[in-house]
């Protein structure tokens, strides 16, 4: 999702423990609706995206979710981090031997 770098772009991230950001701002959950409304209110693009700590529990990214629908967004993008896929980890090269006779 390129246009989730532009510098207007809306982010609320959600971190492990449930604490909600938007930009670098730490925002309480009964003031992201409002929030959100203010920052849509003049714009095209209605856009939110949601980026979520891996350890974050579903039950709070659910419950930001129903708050940014609440706003009035339509356009909701899911955040994440691109990691190495279970069980394919490249095997390590073997060690070379030393040979007692030499």
């Amino acid at each position: 999702m390129k246009d989730a770098d532009k510098d207007d772009a809306i982010v609320v991230a959600v971190t492990r423990d449930g604490r909600l950001y938007m930009a670098t701002r730490r925002s309480p959950k009964e003031e992201i609706t409002g929030q959100i409304k203010d920052r849509i209110a003049n714009k095209l693009d209605k856009t939110v995206y949601v980026k979520s700590d891996a350890r974050a529990k579903y039950g709070d990214v659910v419950a930001i979710v129903d708050e940014i629908r609440s706003a009035g967004v339509d356009q909701l993008g899911l955040l994440t981090e691109k990691t190495q896929p279970l069980g394919r980890t490249a095997p390590k090269p073997p060690q070379p031997q030393a040979n007692p006779g030499d």
